[in-house]
């Protein structure tokens, strides 16, 4: 449903202060139109409220999480605004934590073919080398030795996971973990998830390093439909920031953003063309999640949202799902109002 149709009664009274009755049809649109941006002024009270925050601290510079996902593009670009491309560390987290270098998946050209950042400005990370960088920035010199070998890689603990949910996933009935297990497969599904959060923390302690030692601030790049999802690790990458800039903006609204900063060719490039996690777990993209979300934070029924965007009950009920359980991620620290 697009609009709503309502008929309205009105007066009118002419220059001769005779009374005429009226009725007019009026066109009120649905809540999806709020969905819609102006991504100037969205850009520009970002921007603004950045800088007021730099300047209270006398900070100078941003460090940026760079995981090939637009919302990292953007920030970079408003970073640049911000503070300049000199004051910028781009961190890359792509790629194999211990075997294989993100370097090796993801060049130098191709990222700046976006951003154009000082090459020496750009810090590519995988888990021997956040420890290494976390050593020589104490020590000022190579470790003589340390273990890797109890870590549980990340693309196994991440790939794992996929595989042994993959049927549930395909019949859409999958729910991870979130409370206490109730079954061994439960127990190893949640272990796996533990470790491969571990990892994801991991470059955050890299992040802050950098920008504690470096007088910068970190900006993170979780979107308003991903926050409200928990489909970010808590106190992980993209969380555990001094900003989340665009998570008040739902992910179809950081792509009308995007597109305003000139990154439509990234969104359309087919090797970006992924699948994304609202497709993996729902079988739906952005489009269809984001006016089940606007409709669950107003507080429409389930049946008034199947009705107005037409989706299946049971799914609208499972997006609720993640929305109401993942609470305790998006609320933190919990703090008890005690005065």
């Amino acid at each position: 449903m697009n609009e709503y149709n309502l008929n309205v009664t009105g007066i009118v009274i002419d220059i001769r202060g005779k009374i005429h009755i009226i009725k007019y049809r009026r066109i009120m649109m649905t809540i999806d139109n709020n969905l819609r941006i102006d991504p100037v002024d969205i850009e520009a009270k970002i921007i603004d409220f950045i800088h007021v925050k730099l300047k209270q601290r006398d900070i100078n510079g941003l460090v940026v999480l760079f995981s090939d996902c637009v919302e990292s593009l953007i920030n970079v670009q408003i970073a640049k605004k911000i503070v300049g491309n000199e004051n910028i560390k781009l961190i890359v987290t792509r790629g194999r934590f211990i075997y294989k270098a993100p370097k090796e998946r993801m060049s130098l050209t191709e990222i700046n073919r976006f951003i154009d950042l000082p090459k020496e400005n750009i810090l590519f990370i995988n888990m021997e080398g956040a420890l290494k960088e976390i050593r020589k920035i104490f020590f000022e010199r190579e470790p003589m030795f340390y273990d890797t070998s109890s870590l549980l890689d990340y693309n196994l603990s991440y790939f794992l996971l996929r595989s042994m949910a993959a049927s549930e996933i395909n019949e859409k009935t999958y729910f991870p973990p979130m409370k206490k297990p109730s079954s061994p497969r439960e127990d190893f599904i949640q272990k796996t998830i533990a470790y491969h959060k571990s990892q994801i923390r991991l470059s955050m302690l890299l992040a802050f390093l950098r920008g504690e030692t470096e007088n910068k601030s970190v900006i993170g790049s979780t979107n308003k439909s991903e926050w409200l999802l928990g489909f970010f690790t808590k106190f992980g990458t993209y969380h555990a920031s001094d900003f989340l800039p665009l998570a008040d903006l739902y992910r179809t609204q950081v792509v009308q953003l995007a597109e305003h900063l000139g990154f439509r060719e990234y969104l359309t490039k087919k090797e970006f063309k992924k699948p994304s996690a609202y497709s993996f777990f729902f079988g739906l993209n952005s489009e269809e999640i984001d006016p089940i979300l606007i409709r669950l934070e107003s507080g429409f029924s389930f049946q008034e949202i199947a009705q107005e965007t037409e989706l299946p009950l049971d799914t609208i009920k499972k997006v609720n799902y993640y929305y109401q359980t993942s609470d305790y991620a998006r609320s933190v620290p919990f703090i008890p109002k005690i005065m």
